[in-house]
């Protein structure tokens, strides 16, 4: 990872609550004031010029004394430096391998469940449910794009620099085109911005997930204690991302979110160390949210193959054989239907007319219904 400008060293110091107390035309004196009075302050000194034979080395002490006080790598720092203001979320695997190096299939698992933890937790931001509906928000699509994949030194340690702000964020002032730009704190907006929502998102999910595991394990809850629906009940997608990081051998990791001292609020580190067993309770009480929760705004097309009601006239059931834009494979899918909706199937049945709809996927065993429909429609023939 490439070492910051002097400018952006400078002001990510200005930024982060550093003061700076001399300077003269070879270096500038950076002072840090410790919480804990009984300790000495904390300096840096920082090169006037990038042209220095001590220039690395000068910027190097400087990481390491920033990385004593915030409790972060120095990779991290740089990348929040360089990021224009960025939280981390890293995972230490263990495999059994050399230092470094991690095999092919574990380290590819790893990156795609990283993915797939991002995407889950930007999403839950703004879809509350514990099953995602397959079309994630634009939000969290684009905001997945702007995260950066790095490794970082350990014995295999990948990590996702989270922007603070997102290409959806108004009335902000922009980092602009140089990468090495920072946010200046004036432009800091009084509630937390998305980069950092996403980040609590993700440390809520991962804790209330161990904690869940951990009472399932012990015989005090049953895995429908997954099902139970809170601002930070982690979805089905969490869940299965969180279970996928160790592997296949479900394999002990540990994650570790830092948080970037370039706005308010808590920014202690978070570390946690996620169990083979509690991985293996993930994976389950995904499978659980996926088959006994129902899946929001699932639509299907198809053909009315059997009707049913209890009189001539009032609602009725109806069995829809077709496809929906979840699994895109042929099922039969059953729906109550109010007086008007049903009198519309009876008519695309008689007349082999294709029907559409839009609700609420409930999954019993192989029995697939649709509750709390947004609409039936019969949708017309060629000669309509």
């Amino acid at each position: 990872m490439p070492l910051p400008t002097i400018d952006a060293f400078a002001e990510y110091l200005r930024l982060s609550g550093w003061q700076r107390v001399d300077e003269d035309d070879r270096s500038s004196l950076w002072q840090y004031l410790l919480r804990d009075s009984t300790s000495e302050d904390i300096r840096v000194v920082l090169p006037a010029r990038q042209d220095y034979l001590d220039f690395a080395d000068r910027i190097q002490a400087a990481l390491n004394a920033l990385s004593f006080v915030e409790r972060r790598l120095p990779d991290e720092i740089i990348g929040d430096m360089n990021y224009g203001g960025a939280d981390t979320v890293a995972v230490r695997l263990t495999p059994d391998a050399p230092p470094g190096e991690a095999p092919l299939e574990l380290a590819r698992a790893a990156i795609d469940a990283l993915h797939s933890l991002l995407i889950a937790s930007t999403a839950a931001l703004e879809v509350n449910t514990l099953v995602l509906p397959l079309h994630r928000p634009a939000r969290a699509e684009a905001y997945a794009k702007q995260a950066r994949f790095s490794t970082l030194s350990g014995s295999f340690i990948l990590s996702l620099s989270l922007p603070l702000f997102d290409v959806f964020d108004e009335d902000l002032s922009s980092p602009g085109d140089d990468e090495n730009a920072l946010i200046r704190r004036s432009d800091m907006p009084t509630a937390d911005p998305f980069g950092r929502r996403v980040t609590n998102r993700v440390i809520a999910a991962a804790s209330a997930a161990q904690a869940l595991a951990d009472e399932v394990n012990a015989g005090s809850a049953p895995i429908s204690a997954f099902g139970k629906t809170s601002s930070v009940a982690p979805n089905a997608t969490e869940l299965a991302a969180l279970a996928a990081l160790g592997g296949s051998e479900r394999s002990l990791y540990q994650m570790r979110i830092a948080k970037s001292p370039l706005i308010g609020g808590s920014h202690e580190s978070r570390l946690l160390s996620i169990t083979p067993g509690q991985q293996r309770l993930f994976a389950e009480a995904a499978e659980f949210l996926r088959t006994k929760q129902p899946r929001s705004a699932v639509t299907i097309i198809g053909l009315v193959v059997r009707l049913s009601r209890n009189s001539n006239s009032g609602p009725g059931k109806a069995v829809i054989q077709g496809t929906d834009d979840y699994t895109d494979s042929t099922r039969r899918f059953q729906v109550e239907l109010f007086e008007t909706d049903y009198n519309e199937a009876v008519r695309a049945h008689k007349e082999g007319l294709q029907v559409t709809a839009e609700g609420d996927l409930v999954a019993r065993g192989n029995h697939l219904s649709l509750h709390n429909l947004a609409y039936f429609h019969v949708i017309p023939g060629i000669d309509d």
